[in-house]
């Protein structure tokens, strides 16, 4: 973990904030000493401070006044208020106006340490959160089962999860899309011991490659067009947790580089910055490709992938997993019933047997999909196969924007990329051309669609037919 918190001490006292940056110094912060609330605002307008121990009387600008200054900065640091008023009024007025504490002067530097590391605790859970939302693959939490054990097979992969859990370990999560990596994932980091701090997800997938460094190190104010302040990244905000990286495998060769070296050195840079940093983050990755085929096309790096590969992990596909489908399902039924206010919403017996006895290329999250879909528009409390046309379909309907492989005598003489490619270019076709609805429907980014249909008409499928919606 990080030993230096970066404090700034604001006093107009010479000899007093001098010796408290002196004391300070001599534990886990970075204190730097400045005598004046104006000249400190634009240092922090420049730097990045984690706590400001701020005197709130000052001749030029008084605390109080700077300490609204610094809370409408766009990341302001946490602000500790010094008061010489016993009276306790002043420090809770600066309690109102955002400060999170104040010391009464003189204050003992015991206590002085501790609020000030309560502070630098609370800024950091604030910025996770803000990683989270600002760069994270939105997630419905409540609509994710937990792990659910059906079979030796998955009861087995549940307990090596849980022995990884117990260690710093890199940890690659393999299956189909939609097998619940992520929520492998989540699993791990809860039974690790950094369950305390929140796990920070990202999908890879999703990041534009013109920021995606800036996302992962963070950047110094100035680093790029529209840098205007220092920002810190997703290793920083993951500091003291796990960070998962779903879609490792569309992570473009450059950053893969730049991974690689913090796996080996634990260090990064932000961007724009000559300074290296120190992050203690436990990495769990997921991918739905076949790293080592990509290893070999030479579009993933083999010294990455084996720095990853330490704890491998695969989840089998749903349709390897029937016993474990009505489990799912009734997972699912009971959020919905909540959420759509509907108490009595249930499946038919057929249903059930049907959605059973049913592939699921998606896996669970198209079971969840399809679910919601009929629970949504059903009205009828009792869900009938009518209201998962999949079910119906005697054959699959070819789509019309390609020439499709043709399915040799029987389909399980077709190979998996064989069958992936003709779902994937179905649902295309279903959704009459439209990406991003197709990409949503199978559970993937739209880049790695693009991905895809690129592959599919290299090898003579003309998909560049369909509309670029």
């Amino acid at each position: 973990m990080k030993k230096n918190i970066r404090v700034l001490i604001v006093d107009d006292d010479s000899s007093l904030r001098s010796f408290l940056a002196e004391r300070l110094s001599h534990g886990d912060f970075d204190a730097v000493p400045i005598g004046s609330a104006r000249e400190a605002l634009k240092l922090l307008a420049e730097s990045d401070y984690d706590v400001v121990l701020l005197d709130i009387t000052m001749p030029d600008l008084s605390g109080l006044e700077a300490l609204e200054q610094i809370r409408n900065f766009e990341d302001p640091p946490e602000v500790v208020m010094l008061t010489a008023d016993t009276s306790l009024q002043t420090g809770i007025e600066a309690m109102r106006r955002g400060a999170y504490h104040y010391l009464t002067k003189p204050a003992m530097l015991d206590e002085m340490e501790a609020v000030l590391r309560k502070a630098h605790e609370k800024r950091r859970l604030l910025k996770q959160n803000a990683s989270l939302r600002s760069v994270a693959r939105p997630t419905d939490r409540a609509e994710e089962p937990g792990m659910i054990v059906e079979s030796d097979a998955m009861s087995a992969l549940v307990k090596q999860a849980e022995a990884a859990a117990r260690t710093d370990s890199t940890v690659l999560l393999t299956g189909e899309s939609g097998t619940g990596k992520d929520v492998l994932a989540h699993y791990i980091h809860a039974m690790s011991p950094r369950s305390a701090e929140t796990m920070i997800s990202v999908n890879c997938g999703a990041l534009p490659e013109t920021l995606i460094e800036a996302e992962f190190f963070g950047h110094e104010r100035g680093a790029f067009t529209g840098a205007n302040a220092t920002r810190r990244g997703l290793l920083e905000a993951a500091d003291g947790s796990s960070l998962f990286l779903d879609e490792i495998g569309d992570l473009p060769l450059m950053m893969q580089v730049k991974v690689l070296h913090f796996l080996e050195q634990g260090r990064f840079r932000r961007v724009g910055s000559t300074k290296d940093q120190n992050a203690d983050v436990r990495i769990i990755a997921a991918t739905n490709r076949n790293l080592p085929v990509e290893v070999d096309r030479q579009t993933f790096r083999p010294d990455l992938y084996y720095r990853l590969n330490v704890v491998s992990l695969h989840i089998p596909p749903l349709r390897d997993r029937r016993d474990a489908i009505p489990r799912f399902i009734k997972h699912f039924l009971n959020h919905y019933r909540v959420r759509f206010n509907r108490p009595n919403l249930d499946v038919a017996d057929d249903t059930l047997e049907r959605l059973q006895n049913y592939s699921w290329p998606g896996n669970v999250r198209e079971l969840r999909n399809s679910l919601e879909r009929a629970a949504a528009l059903s009205n009828s409390d009792l869900l009938e196969p009518a209201q998962f046309p999949f079910l119906l379909a005697k054959k699959p309907a070819q789509p019309t924007g390609f020439q499709a492989t043709p399915v040799p005598a029987g389909l399980l003489t077709m190979t998996l990329e064989d069958m992936e490619r003709e779902h994937v270019l179905r649902i295309l076709n279903d959704r009459s051309g439209n990406r991003e609805r197709t990409a949503a429907v199978l559970g993937i980014s739209t880049r790695t669609l693009y991905r895809k249909l690129r592959e599919y008409e290299a090898q003579g499928a003309p998909v560049a037919a369909f509309t670029e919606a």
